[in-house]
């Protein structure tokens, strides 16, 4: 096995580096820069500043500015690519139908194989390149098998969660220098560099909203949300306990907003149906679960298995993982995981991430998690 980060002839090679004016972003064009890669700096301009927050809108400025710079910095071109309508097809739309749908969204996962990849290796904005690099904390190795996604050296940092949608053959034409390093190595190197970004913070939301959730799509669903009004909080038999304001402010897991008080909580949310705007409620035991069911699955480095195969799978970014059997995909190309212990609050709309070892072997779409002992659907 090699790790398949480098090219043996560099001077030649064109490569795209997405630059999100952020520390990652900026190292990783250096490192390229270093190995002597014909770079083309690119940052995306994604969200209509406009329809954010003025604080919001000058942050996203400032970061173009601050890619441009890191660019003539090094001496390498520098362009902004306008995908605005794009991203708010292909990304913001979903992301606000999947929260009215009583599901939860991950931007990120989405925009990657359709917004960044896809828009920059199938040439659908004209910008030709051999290769695509990005500041994401994972690795690509090439095994006999062809090239496949690992964690990063850093598993604090490990973003593989987020790239399981990728194309295969993608993996060949990726490059990710951070792979080997630490964020706290890359913050020192970028200090080194004497890169203004370098104790630059990073953002901890998605990058179209500012705040919580609730308040974007109050901000660009006005219409719809007003039509849904007040709804039932029901606990598991059906029985009214309380009022809300809105499904859609709901997901599972969910305990803080719920206003009960009746002595035998804490209670959490177990549930979300937005066709008759109810909130199902349960004790924190009620969020356990024994599998899920997984749609839009994509199987990056290896093959379907053509048996149940044991292995580890992540429910949500920040799960650490758990020991799941995956079994072979049905007619549709759905599978059913089965966990090995419960697992808690499976929530609809997330996805649902599977390893072998480091290797990210797929993923997929969670579409409903799995009562402990319901058989196979």
């Amino acid at each position: 096995m090699t790790d398949y980060t480098w090219d043996r002839k560099r001077k030649g090679v064109k490569v795209a580096v997405l630059m999100s004016g952020g520390v990652d972003s900026s190292v990783a064009a250096s490192l390229l820069h270093q190995m002597g890669y014909n770079l083309l700096g690119i940052t995306l301009r994604l969200f209509d500043e406009t329809l954010v927050p003025p604080a919001k809108a000058a942050s996203a400025e400032q970061s173009i500015r601050d890619a441009k710079s890191v660019s003539e910095g090094f001496g390498f071109p520098h362009q902004v690519l306008d995908l605005r309508q794009q991203f708010r097809d292909l990304v913001v739309e979903p992301y606000q139908d999947t929260y009215l749908a009583g599901a939860t969204p991950n931007p990120c996962v989405h925009c990657n194989p359709t917004i960044k990849w896809g828009m920059i290796l199938n040439r659908g904005l004209g910008v030709s390149v051999d290769r695509i690099a990005t500041g994401h904390y994972a690795r690509i190795i090439l095994g006999k098998g062809g090239p496949r996604l690992e964690k990063a050296k850093d598993l604090s940092k490990d973003q593989s969660y987020v790239l399981w949608g990728l194309n295969r053959s993608w993996l060949m034409r990726t490059l990710l220098p951070l792979g080997k390093w630490t964020k706290a190595e890359i913050r020192n190197e970028a200090s080194r560099l004497g890169l203004d970004v370098a104790d630059k913070p990073e953002s901890q939301e998605a990058c179209f909203i500012d705040g919580h959730y609730v308040s974007h799509l109050l901000e660009m669903r006005k219409t719809e949300l007003a039509r849904i009004g007040e709804g039932p909080i029901v606990d598991k038999a059906g029985k009214q306990v309380g009022m809300h304001q809105g499904y859609y402010r709901y997901t599972i897991g969910q305990r803080r907003g719920l206003n009960i008080s009746d002595g035998h909580g804490p209670y959490f949310v177990i549930d979300v149906k937005p066709e008759s705007n109810t909130v199902v409620i349960g004790a924190n035991a009620d969020l356990e679960h024994g599998g899920c069911l997984v749609q839009q699955v994509n199987w990056l480095s290896f093959r379907p298995p053509v048996e149940p195969m044991t292995c580890t799978v992540k429910i949500r970014y920040n799960d650490t993982g758990g020991p799941a059997i995956v079994n072979p995909p049905d007619s549709n190309g759905n599978i059913t995981i089965r966990f090995i212990q419960p697992r808690r609050a499976v929530t609809p709309g997330q996805s649902a991430v599977w390893y072998r070892g480091k290797t990210l072997w797929g993923g997929g779409n969670i579409e409903r998690a799995l009562e402990v002992g319901e058989a196979r659907p």
